[in-house]
């Protein structure tokens, strides 16, 4: 398990940069929806944050270590921050949040690469099984960030022509 500990003190420290980044990125973002999914992302990295705290403390304790996870957000809050709508914002602005939801983008897609290769390294299946569903819950994020992005793109018309989404 000392494999598995490693794994999630990489895990912690990633979560916690992303707590942080959310935190710091929330008051600078210009669209009221963008605002909101930051502040919803923010606290899911703080549980994220929790859990994984909650892990290694069992792990150094050396006791039994209990894999299982509290659901992830509310779906139904997650489809209301999806359909809302954007703010009348100038282009601009737009442009600056789009700098800023790149990075968020891109942090929650390391997220789901640490965790699919660290899938793929612990042989317990418990942990195994624990890696992917962190993994799915950042594809959440990944979508949630991605289709923010694509709100704005087609609000102001932009194609930047090499958008893999």
């Amino acid at each position: 398990m000392s494999d598995f500990k490693s794994i999630l003190e990489v895990a912690l420290s990633f979560e916690k940069s992303g707590r942080e980044f959310y935190k710091n990125n929330m008051q600078r973002v210009n669209q009221i929806v963008a605002k909101k999914t930051f502040e919803y992302l923010m606290e899911m990295e703080d549980s994220h944050v929790k859990f994984i705290e909650g892990m290694i403390e069992a792990l150094e304790d050396n006791k039994k270590v209990d894999f299982a996870l509290q659901e992830e957000a509310d779906e139904i809050f997650v489809e209301r921050l999806e359909s809302q709508a954007l703010s009348d914002n100038s282009y601009s602005s737009d442009l600056a949040d789009l700098s800023i939801l790149r990075m968020a983008y891109l942090i929650e897609r390391d997220f789901v690469d640490y965790y699919e290769n660290a899938s793929k390294k612990v042989e317990d299946m418990s942990a195994k099984k624990l890696m992917v569903k962190l993994m799915n819950w950042e594809k959440g994020h990944v979508s949630l960030v991605r289709n923010l992005m694509e709100k704005i793109y087609e609000k102001n018309a932009i194609d930047l022509g090499f958008y893999p989404f």
